[in-house]
């Protein structure tokens, strides 16, 4: 019988092969883990301890253009000037005496006035495209040069998973989207417009300069009320010494929450009044003075409640044993929850939020924020 039962099965596999679209090509099963995984994911206690003192030169930075280009030929520009033109126009009557076709995208340039403009022509193109906010790329061999009003450029940073992590989540927190990461050679592939790209060049003067980082360990947790539980007060309540108020942040004094123990300890409370299923575990960092954005979808192991949902933080490093933190829990359907946290570096900082439109459904956000000090070469 199990012979006759094989041999059926056999069969109706090749009738579905015959039977199959040719043109449909059959992917096999797989599980694809993403490159950001390794990095960002928490997958042990170790990778939790990223506080260290980095080593850092302004060359460690550098932003490179992707789309490659010819040098505009060497030529004199001598008092050059125009009114109330397109940048476009502009450099169309510029570069029209050196045979120089310039070509454009159909859209709206900003307005430039001149005056007895000087210099060498690829610095003078290159100023005016700065002020018209377009990049531009020249190939001699047919002598074009094409003006565009984003460009791609390669953002490589100093390998230091910090430092790489605090830049993209920056990016991102400047509403800077369209990044690539090739996670092994520590590289940003970035499109953007101009003013982007100075935001982005900013934010890494800011880095050099300011010489910390706040390095966050995430963790959320989806709270399911037990019947005739669900009380958030009575989980405060019977957290010994703890300040807090239901939907703002729950932060220790000196013991508590100081170590991951009292953090557990705390938990425990909360899964007498909740059933608590993990959600995400996971690491961001937020250069001092800016905001981050870290998506927590990235690092989620169960379906979440909420599509696209991120953690947006925005810190102040107020000396190295104490920090500010205003913390916004949002998604695609807009602000959730917004906490301020201050509490002393490498403390949990427990958040309670309780969204309305979701039904049972609440969650709890654990933080820990280590420390991360730049040093320049030479210090």
């Amino acid at each position: 019988m199990k012979k006759y039962i094989l041999l059926i099965l056999m069969v109706m596999a090749f009738s579905c092969n015959g039977f199959a679209d040719p043109r449909i090509r059959r992917v096999s099963p797989a599980v694809y883990v993403h490159m950001e995984v390794p990095f960002r994911c928490v997958l042990s206690g170790t990778d939790k301890q990223i506080s260290q003192t980095i080593v850092l030169t302004p060359d460690d930075f550098s932003f490179l253009p992707f789309r490659g280009g010819d040098t505009l030929p060497r030529y004199a520009v001598n008092g050059y000037s125009f009114n109330d033109k397109p940048v476009d126009r502009v450099l169309a009557d510029l570069l029209c005496s050196l045979d120089i076709k310039v070509v454009a995208p159909q859209t709206e340039y900003p307005y430039l006035d001149g005056q007895d403009v000087r210099g060498e022509l690829s610095s003078v193109v290159a100023q005016l495209a700065e002020a018209g906010d377009v990049f531009y790329t020249y190939k001699a061999a047919t002598k074009t040069l094409t003006l565009l009003r984003r460009d791609e450029y390669v953002l490589n940073v100093p390998y230091y998973k910090p430092v790489l992590m605090a830049v993209l989540d920056a990016l991102k927190g400047s509403e800077i989207e369209n990044l690539t990461v090739d996670w092994e050679k520590y590289q940003i592939h970035m499109i953007v417009s101009t003013e982007e790209l100075q935001k982005a060049q900013q934010l890494v003067r800011k880095i050099l300069d300011d010489s910390y980082l706040l390095a966050a360990t995430i963790q959320a947790y989806q709270a399911t009320p037990y019947p005739g539980h669900g009380e958030w007060q009575t989980v405060l309540t019977n957290a010994v010494n703890l300040l807090a108020s239901v939907g703002r942040s729950v932060v220790g004094r000196s013991v508590i929450l100081k170590t991951r123990m009292d953090t557990e300890a705390f938990l425990n409370k909360v899964a007498a009044e909740f059933q608590l299923v993990p959600l995400v575990a996971g690491q961001a960092v937020v250069p001092n003075g800016w905001q981050m954005k870290f998506n927590v979808n990235e690092c989620a192991n169960n379906t979440l409640p909420y599509p696209d949902m991120s953690v947006v933080m925005k810190t102040k490093i107020k000396d190295q044993n104490r920090e500010q933190t205003s913390v916004t829990l949002s998604s695609s359907e807009g602000v959730l929850t917004t906490f301020n946290i201050s509490s002393a570096l490498n403390q949990e900082a427990a958040l309670v939020g309780i969204p309305t439109s979701v039904g049972n459904t609440q969650l709890l956000f654990v933080l820990k924020f280590n420390l991360v000090r730049f040093i320049q070469k030479g210090e």
